[in-house]
């Protein structure tokens, strides 16, 4: 008999889940870390990724960067209790770039924080939900082919997994 498990216990089996993991793509290849690999801790109180980019070339993007990515696009991700596949929208929101990601039985989470450095695109969440503590996201894409290497990291590097975004048609 094969159970389903809700998205939020998923979500909170990926941050508690310890030491840092990488799941297959859908292509079978292993997924990579961003340039970099893991970051150094965190600056006044925001995940060590954020204070990263923050300093580094990372510029926030604007509508005309952004053209090619509006719309949706589809991650599927294998994770230690099974498959996923979450949800990216790219949209213009009062004249700003504005990204969504969702998953089954997780409501969509806005995010307005996005910036680039050269070709990679990343995307910074605050507290996603409340099991122990916030849960915080940074999510890196690099273009791969028509679609994107996306890598997902949680809490700081407390749970990593990638995937490769496709865009819906």
């Amino acid at each position: 008999m094969r159970r389903r498990i809700p998205t939020s216990l998923l979500l909170a089996a990926l941050v508690a889940s310890g030491p840092v993991q990488a799941a297959q793509t859908s292509s079978g290849d292993r997924s990579t870390a961003p340039a970099g690999g893991r970051t150094a801790g965190p600056a006044a109180g925001r995940p060590a990724a954020l204070a990263a980019a923050k300093t580094s070339t990372a510029v926030p993007v604007t509508p005309a960067d952004m053209k090619s990515m509006l719309g949706t696009w589809t991650i599927p991700l294998e994770t230690p209790t099974g498959r996923l596949v979450a949800n990216l929208v790219f949209r213009i929101e009062a004249g700003k770039v504005v990204a969504g990601v969702s998953a089954p039985q997780l409501k969509e989470h806005k995010i307005t924080d996005i910036t680039k450095a050269g070709q990679v695109l990343t995307l910074y969440t605050g507290a996603l939900a409340a099991y122990s503590g916030p849960v915080t996201m940074v999510l890196t894409l690099r273009p791969k082919g028509p679609d994107l290497a996306a890598w997902f990291d949680f809490n700081n590097a407390g749970y990593q997994i990638g995937g490769t975004a496709t865009k819906k048609s």
